[in-house]
């Protein structure tokens, strides 16, 4: 039996298969290096051409440049996918059906994602802002499509979902430019009243970075003290600090005291 025309026959099928799908192979690997290339260029793109305009916030430009790219990206694998034969219109049918599968089975990021558009269209607030949800309070770095990154007072990197963002209360304290600053004092009953008031509030009439005093006086009596509380108004950024040296100050000026009638009894 002569198997020098069967030999050939099936060189000749394998030739003609790494002719046809060798050819398309390479062309999809050079379509998926051009195509991931571009998304990259225009995402760098965009980003610098937004940079250039201070009317744009960085989260519209991140939002668009990441558009552009997954944009680019998939009509970059639907080119691969047409270098193989495969109708991209069955392929959009067959993507459609299993996305509604898949979108039943993650609604949770499909709202973080839909939490995401909101935050970058309705910008309650931008990237740099100092902002407080639940238990988490930090500065915003970056407000992506699904999730955000919050850098605490501790340094601290934290992720959170879009949807926690959108869904609950967020308290962005830096819109306003004050403060509200609470100190509390305990003091034995035997101080006098208002002799402790005076002192206190002579003490923070003082302090130049005061804006407003709110209220100052007796928050409770208990069995053998009473809590003194001032309440003053200061600009945001120096609230701690004003707090210490309210504190420090108030100690110091108490420490300084004469005793009181009945003390000076009692020692006698």
């Amino acid at each position: 039996m002569d198997l020098e025309p069967q030999w050939n026959n099936a060189a000749n099928t394998l030739v003609a298969l790494i002719t046809t799908y060798g050819l398309r192979v390479l062309g999809a690997i050079v379509i998926l290096t051009i195509g991931w290339m571009i998304s990259r260029v225009l995402y760098n793109g965009i980003r610098k051409l937004c940079e250039r305009s201070t009317r744009l916030d960085r989260t519209i430009t991140l939002f668009l440049a990441n558009g552009a790219r997954y944009l680019i990206l998939i009509f970059t694998f639907s080119a691969v996918l047409s270098t193989f034969g495969i109708a991209t219109t069955s392929f959009v049918a067959v993507l459609g059906a299993l996305g509604i599968a898949v979108g039943l089975a993650l609604q949770g990021t499909l709202s973080n994602l839909a939490a995401g558009i909101m935050l970058v269209l309705f910008r309650p607030f931008h990237i740099g802002d100092r902002i407080e949800t639940g238990s988490v309070i930090g500065t915003t770095r970056e407000i992506n499509l699904f999730y955000s990154e919050l850098d605490t007072d501790d340094n601290v990197r934290v992720i959170i979902p879009n949807g926690k963002l959108w869904g609950e209360i967020v308290k962005i304290p830096l819109h306003n430019d004050a403060e509200r600053v609470e100190v509390r004092f305990t003091r034995p009953l035997t101080d006098d009243v208002e002799t402790a008031v005076g002192r206190l509030r002579e003490l923070v009439q003082h302090d130049m970075r005061i804006n407003q005093v709110a209220q100052i006086g007796i928050d409770s009596v208990n069995e053998g003290n009473y809590v003194l509380v001032a309440r003053v108004w200061v600009p945001r950024r120096e609230a701690m600090q004003v707090r210490f040296d309210l504190n420090r100050a108030v100690k110091e000026e108490f420490q300084r005291r004469p005793p009181t009638r009945e003390e000076a009894r009692a020692a006698d």
